[in-house]
């Protein structure tokens, strides 16, 4: 214990770092003639046949609280950054994993990176590195690091009129060597305003070929959601020339009392009596978890990574629904183990030839114990593997890659036992014109496996006319895309990315509605049928101007979706985002507007197209280097909660759905964090990576 304080002790020391300044001697020559001064400015952005790099500014770095504001604020056009969920995508909608130091960053690292020790920041597409783990899209963030001392962070959240924060306490000291991380987090929400409002109608046939057709509505009266979740871990990371090793122990717990609403229930049948209704659940999760990380830099041209994991999973829940007639109870209790073990061995040969070798083995356990008016406890077993064979050639301004993987997988659900087997490959050409343009052409194909809880088959009761199963035969469903981007990097002024893509998703999921459930109401079930198609033409445009005070950025995009099967449908949209940011000294300002849009459902057993209302924010900031504020104004015109609106409808059965929360209603942010540094920066150093949930087999 004595040791533990001591390290604790030393972790949240605070020093004062004293703030160097460089200045250079003048570069004019005065001689019989006086010549005029030269000023060559430095390259903050370039290409090649394999990445794109950026160097951040002295603004950007001073202004920005997190990692995700750093990559707002550069205006990559490589990428498009949410605001609303904090999340980072290509333009094509695919997902971008963000690494440290060639690390892979959880939430909590994101949220906890000190801006001022970034470096640079790159952008890969299918990098070869182990350590990038065959991500498809990586933005890699490189930090100064540290010999030996470290910083610690502390930030708070609050949403005025949304009803939500969060808190952070962050710190990590080095010693030469040797990193270690200590990283606490707290979000809570507390909205009065969330809720669901639907209206269902179930069509069920009768004699001589009479249709009874009922509608059923349940409009929203009084909503409340209240939620708390803490998050801590504790890492402790080795690195040198030849090896990176580092291990991670976290726990993360989400306690929701409240997710309540109450309303009025109308129906047009007369059979049934217009009501109130209520429906109120409750849940707890709790997740320890430990990850490792070994990379060996070895002899001969040779790489290994090794990647093992576990995680343990904790849910309880309680969910009760009532009318005048109809008293439903769920509760349901979810144990489940998560173990994976991940290596990866590179081999290059001369300077232009890699081959890796990627072996997967993961184990799944999970038991559900249902209780109150459903009763069963289903088991799911699982185990998948996989073996994958990559080879990449990079010569001058080429790079090509080809991978390959067979992977397989065996469920026993309730004693009913699966087999499946699955075919990946992708395969990716870049190619470097110069240090200003680059093309890239990728395709890959894929398998997507079943969600457990689509599996689950035992019947669970909705409402007063629905229940609810899910399929043990259901299919795993093929993906394939395909996408060309070219960049252009003229100067440092501008930077500019144009992109097309086309992204299909096979004997898709979806539900199917029919009127033969348990006593004649109407069942919900799954099965494949159908596919899912979007193509998509796009452009993103940076331009920083006013010797970097002024950055602006518009991605417009235009697509084309349509669905076939059950769900035949189309839907073509054009959406737009729009940011600028100006500095001021000491201030920032920022502005961001994306539009609305009105979009395909890929995969949902709720609704097959969902509209969503235009996002605007304004933001103002005031930052010294330590402390940094700010304050913002979202949709900041709008007195209403809803969300958005969706819809679904097959031939006994629609369903029309309103979501009203806080994220699309007027609000005010604020966020005030303080970091301090200490110690000597030179070299080694990174974040922390703290427990994520697990998938839950719980059917939704």
């Amino acid at each position: 214990m004595k040791t533990i304080a001591t390290f604790l002790s030393m972790l949240t020391v605070v020093t004062v770092m004293t703030a160097q300044s460089l200045t250079s001697l003048p570069d004019t020559l005065e001689t019989t003639r006086q010549l005029n001064e030269v000023v060559i400015e430095a390259q903050m952005q370039h290409t090649s046949a394999t990445v794109t790099t950026y160097y951040p500014d002295r603004n950007t770095k001073r202004t920005a609280q997190n990692a995700i504001e750093l990559l707002d604020r550069m205006a990559i056009p490589q990428i498009s950054i949410n605001p609303v969920a904090g999340s980072v995508e290509t333009p094509g909608g695919e997902s971008v994993s963000i690494y440290i130091d060639m690390e892979q960053a959880s939430q909590e690292e994101i949220d906890a990176l000190r801006p001022e020790d970034v470096k640079k920041v790159e952008y890969l597409a299918f990098p070869t590195d182990p350590r990038y783990n065959h991500d498809k899209h990586v933005i890699n963030i490189t930090l100064n690091h540290y010999e030996y001392g470290g910083y610690a962070k502390i930030s708070g959240t609050g949403n005025v009129m949304a009803g939500s924060g969060s808190g952070l306490a962050y710190t990590k000291m080095s010693y030469r060597r040797m990193t270690y991380d200590l990283n606490v987090t707290d979000k809570y929400s507390d909205r009065h305003n969330s809720g669901t409002e639907q209206t269902q109608v179930f069509r069920f046939p009768r004699n001589n070929d009479v249709v009874d057709e009922i509608t059923r509505s349940n409009l929203l009266d009084y909503g409340r959601f209240r939620q708390n979740q803490l998050g801590a871990s504790l890492r402790a990371k080795y690195a040198s020339d030849k090896a990176m090793i580092s291990n991670t122990v976290s726990f993360a717990a989400k306690r929701t009392p409240n997710n309540d609403s109450r309303g009025s229930l109308i129906f047009s049948n007369v059979n049934f009596e217009n009501q109130t209704y209520s429906n109120s659940s409750n849940s707890t999760y709790i997740y320890p978890r430990w990850k490792g990380s070994y990379f060996f830099n070895l002899d001969k041209g040779f790489k290994l990574n090794i990647l093992p994991s576990v995680l343990y999973q904790y849910t309880k829940s309680h969910r009760k629904y009532e009318s005048k007639e109809t008293s439903i109870m769920t509760d349901a209790i979810e144990k489940a183990v998560t173990a994976k073990l991940q290596c990866q061995l590179n081999k290059s040969f001369s300077k232009y030839h890699t081959v890796d070798i990627n072996l997967l083995g993961i184990y799944y356990y999970n038991k559900v114990d249902y209780t109150g008016n459903t009763v069963a406890s289903p088991v799911f077993n699982q185990f998948a593997y996989g073996g994958m064979l990559g080879y990449s050639f990079n010569k001058d301004r080429f790079y090509g890659q080809f991978i390959g993987a067979i992977a397989g997988e065996s469920n026993e659900i309730s004693g009913v036992r699966v087999n499946s087997i699955i075919p990946v490959f992708n395969l990716n050409v870049q190619y470097a014109i110069n240090n200003k343009n680059s093309i890239v052409v990728t395709s890959y194909y894929n398998v997507n496996p079943v969600e457990a809880a689509d599996k689950t088959p035992n019947y669970i009761q909705e409402n007063e006319l629905l229940y609810k199963t899910g399929n043990l035969y259901l299919k795993n469903t093929p993906l394939s895309s395909a996408s060309i981007d070219y960049t252009w990097l003229p100067n440092n002024i501008f930077s500019i990315s144009a992109n097309s893509g086309w992204f299909q998703r096979f004997n898709r999921i979806v539900p199917v509605f029919t009127p033969d459930g348990p006593d004649g109401l109407m069942l919900r079930s799954l099965e494949n049928n159908g596919d899912y198609q979007e193509f998509y033409v796009g452009t993103s445009l940076s331009a920083k101007l006013l010797k970097r005070s002024l950055v602006f950025k518009v991605a417009p995009r235009m697509c084309f979706e349509k669905t076939t099967g059950l769900y035949t449908d189309r839907a073509n949209y054009l959406s737009l985002s729009l940011s600028a940011t100006y500095y001021l000294d000491k201030f920032y300002f920022s502005a961001y507007y994306s539009t609305a849009s009105r979009n395909l459902v890929e995969y949902s057993l709720n609704e097959t197209s969902i509209k969503r209302k235009p996002y605007y924010r304004i933001k103002a900031g005031w930052s010294n280097g330590r402390w940094n504020l700010s304050a913002s104004a979202v949709n900041i015109f709008r007195r209403n909660w809803v969300e958005s609106t969706s819809s679904l409808k097959s031939v006994w059965f629609d369903q029309f759905t309103t979501e009203y929360g806080a994220s699309s209603h007027r609000y005010v942010g604020i966020t005030a964090s303080y970091t301090f540094g200490f110690g000597k920066k030179v070299k080694r150093g990174d974040e922390i990576q703290t427990s994520d949930e697990g998938g839950s087999a719980i059917m939704k």
